[in-house]
């Protein structure tokens, strides 16, 4: 079977690896050495974090306790994003923004919003001071046209590199190396996993981390968040066997109701806490790793429902399409009251986006997921919409 999972690539070797993993001090500090050497900033102006919301979070307020941004200031996002985005702005007294996604002349829509629209929204809006971009599944944005907008229109840029650590812009410079500030996700599915955790890097240097976090003080769970953390994978794995004949889903529920794993989108944003020793090993093992290569492939299907069943009937389970509405998950939809008639791209893209993995390296597997395509291909939308 394929799955889109992460983890559905892992060895059997590297799932004990990370349910069994081990670190120290020394691990924690080579890790913040790597992100120092990696994006350019100095030790003191950054920290592992809980998660990715939380380094999101940390990021802003380092921006208005420098006097960069003040609390009502606009955050303008990609239109198809994660409510931990959100709840990161929103946390910090900030307004979100969203702009919506890139429709090309041809008709095609782009996971990524473009330079154009930022800079239309920019011109109209005097509260707007910083952007964020993400570049979905780790396609990255033309990054030269969004430097004229943020030079033109005086803005900050917070590069998310949840879905693209280790990517390239199509300039040759590394995401994460532009902006003010760059936050990374080491969550489940993403680029770097760790199931949980993060890390906030401040680039200009007059920037500091906000006075109500402290490094010192930072809390280091022992177990990470046991069993959640370490053995997510393993859990996993039993799901994927278990998933052949249909009884994946009770095994997750039970998980779930024993609150022995816990859903991504549910991690909290915690600013005294960081991640356990043996998580900041296992993430620097991943970064000395990566490859230039996109998180997951994405296509537009007319009916992605018949889509997918057709792929499980040939052994396919690639339901988590990333994200199944604008802003994900779905259970939250309601209460972020998202401006669909201003965003009318992005909820195009979110219902008929179907994704492929990309970190299959075994020629089989590779084989399979060319099977897949083709059978995508059989629904795909013609020319984008």
């Amino acid at each position: 079977m394929i799955f889109l999972g992460l983890a559905s690539n892992y060895t059997a070797r590297r799932t004990w690896h990370h349910a069994f993993a081990l670190g120290n001090k020394k691990d924690y500090d080579s890790l913040e050495q790597e992100l120092s050497r990696r994006y350019n900033a100095n030790i003191d102006q950054l920290s592992l974090a809980f998660s990715g919301r939380s380094a999101i979070y940390l990021a802003l307020e380092s921006f208005i306790e420098s006097g960069k941004m003040n609390k009502g200031d606009h955050v303008a996002i990609n239109s198809f994003t994660c409510h931990a985005v959100l709840e990161a702005i929103e946390r910090a007294g900030l307004e979100p923004v969203y702009v919506d996604l890139e429709k090309t002349i041809s008709g095609q829509i782009l996971p990524n919003y473009s330079a154009d629209a930022l800079e239309e929204i920019a011109k109209k809006d005097k509260k707007l001071k910083c952007f964020i971009l993400q570049n979905t599944f780790g396609f990255a944005v033309d990054i030269r046209r969004f430097e004229k907008v943020k030079k033109n229109n005086n803005l900050l840029l917070l590069e998310d590199l949840a879905h693209c650590t280790g990517r390239k812009y199509p300039d040759g410079r590394e995401i994460g190396t532009v902006g003010e500030a760059t936050c990374l996700s080491f969550g489940k599915g993403k680029s770097i996993d760790t199931i949980i955790g993060g890390a906030v890097v401040l680039r200009d240097s007059s920037l500091k981390l906000p006075e109500e976090f402290d490094k010192n003080t930072l809390r280091h769970r022992k177990g990470g968040d046991v069993p959640r953390a370490s053995w997510y994978p393993v859990f996993g794995a039993i799901a994927r066997g278990l998933a052949h004949v249909y009884l994946d889903k009770p095994w997750l529920g039970l998980l779930l109701k024993l609150r022995w794993i816990e859903r991504s989108a549910d991690t909290k944003l915690l600013v005294d806490t960081s991640i356990a020793y043996w998580q900041a090993r296992l993430a620097l093992e991943q970064f000395n790793s990566l490859k230039n290569t996109a998180l997951r492939e994405f296509f537009l299907v007319d009916n992605r429902d018949a889509c997918l069943k057709e792929l499980r009937r040939h052994g396919y389970r690639l339901e988590e399409s990333w994200y199944e509405v604008p802003v994900a998950p779905e259970r939250y939809y309601k209460s972020v009251h998202f401006p669909e008639k201003q965003n009318p791209n992005a909820v195009f893209f979110a219902q008929h986006v179907i994704n492929l993995p990309t970190w299959y390296h075994s020629n089989r597997k590779k084989k399979q997921v060319a099977k897949a395509k083709k059978i995508i291909k059989l629904h795909e939308l013609k020319g984008g919409r």
